[in-house]
């Protein structure tokens, strides 16, 4: 029934045997009418033209969940679930395993100088992730908008991959041709596998290392050596890095299976959306630009102003202890020095010799 300019609903057939091919009409998008011509039974949907998609159930909706935006929400927050809950049994058994052990030896500044860093090198020096490791509560906000702003971009590739044939706003890519001399549609799609083996190396290779870290810093968070201020900053920044890598990766993904046709533009759509995970480091140079100092002060490369003031005290007291040290050499050296000249003047005065001592 396609490229007949029918309108309205069709009829229910009720087909006893059914495939791709069986029941063909003008129900996709764009159409030559204001809305689209309505078919719940049909198996392929054509637009004005010509271009056909198959209207079957995605794997969401199978799921029983309405599309992409609730199935995010659902799978994000069973992970987030999952970390907590784990993250707390984790805790609770390495503060009973370490019950018996000094806090002093736990909580020593080289130790916590030295943790400081593997976060801060975990999440990024050069991002405003980073800012999330620190006390300020600006450095916070920066950090939350950035990602907010990330996540922002990325629900429209989320929206555009949904496989809903009667929106004509959807980027959904139809690829099969329904030709009236022959039975059977035919997909005509040139995406092959080897374009989805190049898409696992390049988001491999941008996305692997956050989602590594973060979730080691994730790890990290919950040992008994850090302040409990500390364990929410390392937890918190280790889970929204790995987390909007995660989030990265499955929206290049469906964006890519519902509208790359080519190998081609698996590539060009995955970099264009690499790009947005980029908006962090983007955002820290343009900070640095402005005011570095300032960004330094919010960052956790500077130390708290107790522990500033002890460094200092304790580097004025080796500086002393060294000086002193240096004193004490010298005054010896000078005792032996007169020590050796008195003899000298002793053996000379001995020999009729007069020698008079600067040194007096």
């Amino acid at each position: 029934f396609h490229g007949n300019r029918i309108s309205g609903e069709m009829p229910t057939l009720d087909w006893k045997i059914k495939d791709l091919s069986s029941y063909v009409t003008d129900c996709g998008n764009p159409s030559d009418f204001d809305v689209s011509l309505g078919c719940d039974e049909c198996t392929m949907c054509c637009n004005a033209q010509g271009d056909c998609h198959k209207q079957t159930d995605t794997l969401v909706k199978t799921m029983g969940l309405e599309d992409y935006f609730v199935f995010t929400l659902v799978l994000f927050g069973i992970l987030l679930a999952f970390v907590c809950a784990w993250a707390f049994a984790f805790f609770a058994y390495g503060k009973y395993k370490n019950q018996d052990v000094p806090s002093e030896s736990v909580h020593s500044p080289e130790s916590m100088d030295a943790d400081r860093k593997y976060a801060l090198d975990s999440i990024g020096d050069d991002s405003t992730y980073g800012l999330i490791l620190g006390k300020s509560w600006l450095g916070w906000a920066i950090a939350l908008v950035t990602i907010a702003a990330q996540i922002w971009m990325l629900f429209p590739f989320v929206k555009a991959a949904e496989i809903d044939l009667s929106d004509d706003k959807s980027d959904l890519r139809y690829t099969w041709k329904c030709a009236r001399d022959q039975v059977d549609c035919d997909n005509k799609i040139d995406r092959t596998p080897v374009g989805w083996v190049l898409y696992g190396i390049l988001m491999a290779a941008h996305l692997l290392k956050d989602i590594i870290n973060g979730w080691k810093l994730t790890v990290f968070s919950i040992r008994k050596r850090h302040s409990p201020h500390y364990q929410i900053r390392f937890f918190v920044g280790g889970t929204l890095l790995w987390s909007i890598s995660l989030f990265t990766l499955f929206v290049s993904t469906i964006y890519n299976h519902a509208i790359a046709s080519t190998n081609s533009e698996i590539i060009i759509n995955s970099v264009v959306i690499l790009f947005i995970t980029d908006l962090d480091e983007l955002f820290f140079g343009i900070l640095m630009v402005v005011n570095s100092r300032w960004v330094r002060r919010m960052s956790i490369q500077t130390t708290d102003p107790q522990e500033e003031l002890a460094n200092e005290i304790s580097t004025l007291k080796a500086e002393l202890g060294t000086s002193k040290e240096a004193i004490v050499r010298l005054t010896n050296e000078g005792v032996d020095l007169r020590e050796r000249l008195r003899k000298i003047e002793a053996i000379l005065e001995k020999g009729g010799i007069c020698f008079t001592n600067p040194a007096k």
